[in-house]
């Protein structure tokens, strides 16, 4: 559904409710609380209510929307907002569309991230990479730099991120990691892709030894000109890399470490989604975080 759609079905909180009630039960409501089937709905409002238990509650009770005060309406229309937006939305435009203030569309935007998160495992030709997200070291104080990067070289003061995209599907892994080290980045690996994959890296010292766990290993040799082996390369990767720099360049401006990782899932969610299925996905997936 694109924003129009939304705006057009869901007209009351009723039809919000209902509809989110056949996306989360679909054999039929159930208690939340003993997971009876004798509910029945209550003369006013939209609450549930159990026979066997006596216990009300409502669709929203375990989902990203529980104890929220704002109406599933605008719930719906910021999802639909954040899905339509390709490189992003900042929480001042989110504010300004769904006329709530900046805090509250931060927030709505942390909890629907949360149901954006999800690890895809990857298979077939699987090319991995690092960049590094963080602002230039001559945009800060001396004070800064020196805190950030005492040795004033290489990537230190910035973030890692780890990806890895199937070469065929286009489907995406992004990891915020400590460290660009082999210790860190080996474990996810084997976690995030089959064994079965051909993998494809540069000539990172990290990746030294992943022929033993994976079918295969193709490495790529910038400092010797080597940037493709027959159909291997490392293209899709870096070119998604490029979205997620304007992404933050454009939208998100700064980005805390703390917060870095629920980015980072918004972007792959829509890369992994098509614009058709992203709406319901995301709701069902937002009725299963607690």
């Amino acid at each position: 559904m694109n924003l129009f759609d939304v705006y057009k079905t869901f007209r009351s909180e009723k039809d919000c409710h209902n509809y989110l009630i056949g996306l989360r039960w679909p054999e039929g409501i159930k208690c939340v609380y003993c997971q009876g089937d004798q509910i029945y709905r209550r003369s006013y409002g939209n609450g549930l209510k159990c026979r066997s238990c006596n216990n009300s509650f409502s669709v929203t009770v375990g989902t990203i929307f529980h104890a929220s005060r704002l109406p599933l309406s605008k719930w719906f229309l910021a999802i639909a907002q954040i899905l339509a937006a390709k490189k992003g939305i900042s929480s001042l435009q989110l504010a300004r569309t769904i006329n709530v203030n900046k805090n509250t569309a931060w927030y709505m935007q942390q909890r629907i991230r949360l149901a954006m998160s999800s690890d895809v495992l990857l298979s077939g030709i699987v090319e991995v990479d690092e960049t590094y997200i963080g602002g230039a070291l001559g945009n800060m104080s001396r004070k800064k730099k020196l805190k950030r990067n005492p040795y004033k070289s290489g990537m230190i003061h910035k973030v890692p991120v780890l990806g890895m995209v199937e070469r065929f599907s286009g489907s995406v892994n992004l990891k915020v990691i400590n460290h660009a080290d082999g210790l860190t980045i080996k474990p996810l690996l084997k976690q995030q892709i089959s064994p079965e994959s051909t993998l494809v890296t540069d000539g990172f010292g990290g990746y030294a030894g992943l022929d033993k766990h994976f079918n295969k290993h193709v490495k790529m040799n910038y400092e010797k000109g080597k940037r493709k082996e027959g159909i291997y390369n490392l293209s899709r990767i870096n070119g998604f890399f490029t979205t997620i720099k304007r992404a933050v360049i454009g939208q998100y401006h700064r980005l805390t470490i703390t917060h870095m990782q629920s980015y980072m899932d918004e972007i792959a969610f829509k890369k992994n989604t098509s614009q058709e299925m992203a709406f319901n996905l995301l709701l069902s997936k937002a009725c299963a975080v607690k």
